[in-house]
Parts: structure tokens; C-alpha cells; sequence
């Protein structure tokens, strides 16, 4: 009777909460997936300059990134998709590199370009001087 007593005492509002857990995490997801849908549906895939490259291989989902970002929660530029962190609107980072420093694995990098746009830095002369006009 006493062990049924504590199940119900312990285990239930620990079933609460975990229930609750997985609610918000579930709500968190979609609106990411929501946000990557918008962003590419509007054509808007290409950071304007640095942005985050996340190695999935490294990340663990931990989300600190996501809550790094000073763009938050105005633009959502990072989301968790499956558990891992991921670049739902690129076109909103403008390259603080919080979420680099946020990343307790190491697994973000922040980048010039991209794959389809490079960028081209200009070269400097020891006096400073560019060879862009």
C-alpha cells in the first residue's frame, strides 16, 4: 500500500512534468520548422555575411546556442530540428558569434559565404591599403 502510495506521490507529478518537458520541446521544433519553411519559401536561404556553420556530427542539441542569440526572440535565427541546432533563418544573422561562444562543444563556426556565394575579401597591402576601389 505504502510503495502504491508513493507512486502516485512522486510518480505522477513527475509524469507531469515530463509530459510538459516534451510538450514545450515539441512546440519549440515546429516553430523552428515553421520558421526554415517561411524563410526558404521567401527565398531568403543566404546569410548576408558571418553566420554560423553547425557541424551536426559535434552538436548535442543542448539549445544554448538558440538561447545565446541576441537576434532572440525577435528573429528566430537558430532552431532545434531533430535534436540538433541548425540555421532556420539565415538571412536575420548578422554574425554576433554569441552562439559560437554559447556552444559548450565546439561544434559551431562562424563563416564568411556560403556554398552557392562565396565572398571575396579584399587584399591588404602592409600600409592597409585594399585593391578594391
Amino acid at each position: 500500500m505504502a510503495v502504491d502510495l508513493a507512486y502516485v506521490v512522486y510518480g505522477l507529478p513527475l509524469l507531469f512534468i515530463w509530459a510538459a518537458y516534451l510538450s514545450r520541446h515539441r512546440w519549440r521544433e515546429s516553430r523552428s520548422i515553421a520558421a526554415l519553411q517561411a524563410a526558404r519559401a521567401a527565398g531568403l536561404t543566404e546569410p548576408a555575411s558571418l553566420h554560423p556553420a553547425i557541424d551536426p556530427l559535434r552538436c548535442i542539441g543542448c539549445g544554448s546556442c538558440v538561447t545565446a542569440c541576441p537576434e532572440q526572440p525577435g528573429h528566430q535565427v537558430l532552431g532545434l530540428i531533430g535534436g540538433k541546432a541548425q540555421l532556420v533563418s539565415p538571412s536575420d544573422c548578422i554574425g554576433h558569434g554569441a552562439c559560437r561562444t554559447a556552444c559548450p562543444e565546439g561544434a559551431i563556426t562562424l563563416v564568411f559565404g556560403s556554398e552557392t556565394r562565396g565572398v571575396t575579401i579584399p587584399l591588404l597591402s602592409p600600409d592597409f591599403e585594399t585593391n578594391v576601389p
